[in-house]
């Protein structure tokens, strides 16, 4: 299956180059504005969207826990587990702005590919640098490195996967070839 949607996408890319590429930025724009907008809200805002998640999650896998956005803090464990909940929302976040970067370059033909893969994790250290430094600007919230690396390593995996994923469809083209 995987094969077919990638044989659908090279195909698209190469029979429309000029509109897959305007869809890809429209798509890498969208996204960074989606971070901003995350990036630029209040603590106690961002800190009610993570408790929400983690207050769903341990409900949807132990319905009887009781757990709610009222009594969450009061187990050290779920109030901690708030963190761990906000660093995979940043991986999320930045490793598909990479990923989405990585599919806007591979409209460039002429493009080497270790640039395709280089330059999306080096656009998400930029992007994740500028991040934080808007963050020490909004009320409640503070600019961290970690997050930074936590955005350059969630880029890196998607960039790896990425590579995983056309390596193995050029392997499988050459055997059906």
């Amino acid at each position: 299956m995987i094969l077919k949607i990638m044989d659908a996408y090279r195909f698209y890319a190469r029979r429309h180059p000029i509109r897959f590429m305007l869809i890809n930025l429209i798509l890498v724009a969208a996204w960074i504005c989606v971070i901003m907008g995350f990036s630029g809200e209040s603590a106690d805002v961002s800190g009610d969207r993570s408790a929400k998640v983690l207050v769903g999650i341990v409900n949807a896998i132990a319905p009887d826990s009781n757990v709610t956005l009222d009594n969450y803090k009061t187990n050290p464990g779920l109030f901690n587990s708030e963190k761990v909940v906000r660093k995979l929302a940043h991986m999320t976040e930045y490793g598909l702005l990479a990923f989405l970067l990585f599919s806007f370059l591979f409209g460039f033909r002429d493009l080497p590919r270790k640039y395709a893969y280089i330059i999306p994790v080096a656009a998400v250290a930029l992007l994740g640098t500028i991040d934080e430094i808007n963050q020490t600007r909004v009320a409640g919230r503070y600019g961290s490195l970690f997050d930074v690396t936590v955005d350059v390593v969630a880029a890196g995996i998607a960039v790896f996967i990425a590579r995983l994923l056309t390596r193995r469809y050029r392997s499988k083209k050459r055997k059906t070839a």
